[in-house]
């Protein structure tokens, strides 16, 4: 058979551009010719550019498909990525030996050559502590026991904590604990917004002045009705100030946005949250529901809301825009003289008049709570029902609530505190922590 025989046969094969060819071995063994033979006909179509030879790659038909290399600078900015995702997450702990490498280059989808580079880049920034075949993340200012943080909160005029919320109660429990692990001392200092005082425990007013023994401070503005007053008091401290903010991400004060040593937390305002219960319930199918929320006046309400409709759920809103929060609906019910479930069940008997679905998504677990006592004291079937908190009732009542990611918030709060420069290089100035939804059944 000649060269041009070999080559109208091959031409008939009907191969598609960018196809890639068999081997000249197989080819031979197809046509039933010697290797050499095909060798030059393969030969004879490149230089005619039927075909494209690439070392290594072998025959294409046509032109040979484009193939994308990631330089390894981009391959280290992927791992960086999902390096930093995985500590907002807590999958890394910031004060624990991190997984293994063979566990995190699979987990990363990376060779363990390549992420063993990536972890000596971060020893030799100063970012990481090899000991063995361990890493963890290096503190640059080792503590003794004469060092101690503050961790200022609302309080009464004598300094006492008011707890008023299971999340609240939560950030005490786990930076007390976390704070025991690592051998540091919490000093709790009162801020009593209506005097604008900080006062220690039995109402000694406290002064905040730079202390060599203070690593840094922790504060927290749940409930504050104005941070700024409670800032104001820190504008001369030089030490890390962790904030666990608890207002829209968008409202930090411009005098204290960007600032080296502030690092803000924001555990429940976003959007991310309503995002990830969205992504839930699109496995489990559930593409339409209900959204039902008594006090949707308000930022983290609506974004709860929009981060459902992000995530592909069609959203039929039941909500009421005249109160801004469970405590809003409290006072109100105080300010009336009523008993504070019987307001909130007046509200959701208005709510429920529209309702016509039977799945949905509660702006928090006592919203929840109602829906179902709504739904058994009218004798109707209780619905698919997912709230937010993940709160003692949530396991209760026996119903899927999405869990804030409050213990992963305490302990970068207090690893900035501990090596505040090194995290002020590596991450942005506003962490949100990122939960998940608990299910119960």
């Amino acid at each position: 058979m000649l060269i041009d025989d070999i080559q109208k046969s091959i031409e008939a094969a009907g191969f598609r551009d960018g196809e890639k060819m068999p081997s000249v071995r197989k080819m031979a063994d197809c046509l039933g010719l010697s290797v050499a033979t095909v060798h030059r006909a393969y030969k004879a179509l490149a230089e005619a550019g039927v075909i494209k030879l690439i070392q290594g790659k072998g025959c294409f038909w046509g032109k040979a498909p484009e193939v994308t290399v990631t330089p390894e600078e981009s391959i280290y900015s992927l791992i960086e990525k999902k390096f930093l995702a995985d500590l907002d997450a807590g999958y890394l702990n910031a004060f624990e030996a991190l997984p293994s490498s063979k566990e995190l280059s699979f987990r990363y989808k990376s060779s363990p050559y390549i992420f063993k580079k990536f972890l000596n880049q971060k020893v030799a920034q100063g970012i990481l502590v090899r000991s063995g075949h361990k890493y963890y993340f290096s503190e640059e200012r080792p503590v003794n026991e004469s060092n101690y943080i503050l961790f200022v909160h609302r309080s009464d005029d004598q300094g006492r904590m008011k707890i008023e919320s299971e999340r609240e109660s939560d950030v005490f429990r786990v930076l007390t604990q976390i704070a025991a692990e690592q051998k540091i001392t919490v000093h709790f200092i009162g801020f009593h917004e209506e005097s604008d005082k900080l006062c220690r425990h039995g109402g000694e007013e406290f002064v905040v002045k730079n202390d060599e023994h203070c690593l840094g401070v922790f504060l927290s503005t749940w409930l504050v009705k104005d941070a700024l007053k409670l800032f104001n008091h820190f504008a001369s401290f030089d030490g890390p100030i962790s904030v666990w903010w608890e207002y829209n991400p968008g409202e930090v004060p411009q005098r204290v946005k960007n600032k080296k040593k502030w690092a803000f937390y924001n555990v429940a305002f976003g959007k991310e949250s309503g995002a990830i219960v969205g992504q839930f319930l699109l496995r489990k199918d559930i593409r339409k529901v209900h959204y039902l929320s008594p006090y949707h006046a308000n930022f983290w309400s609506n974004a709860r809301m929009q981060g459902l409709v992000e995530s592909g759920i069609e959203v039929v809103s039941l909500v009421n825009e005249k109160y801004t929060s469970p405590f809003d609906v409290m006072e109100a019910s105080d300010r009336n003289g009523m008993d504070r479930q019987q307001l909130m069940d007046e509200i959701m008997a208005d709510l429920m008049q529209n309702a016509s679905l039977k799945h949905f998504v509660c702006s928090n677990d006592w919203v929840a709570t109602s829906l179902i006592d709504y739904c058994v004291a009218h004798k109707m079937p209780i619905p698919y029902v997912v709230g937010f908190d993940d709160t003692i009732e949530s396991y209760r009542y026996v119903f899927d609530s999405f869990a804030f990611n409050v213990g992963t918030m305490v302990k970068e709060a207090l690893y900035h505190i501990v090596a505040p420069t090194l995290y002020a290089e590596q991450r942005r100035q506003m962490q949100t922590p990122l939960g998940r939804v608990v299910e119960k059944k």
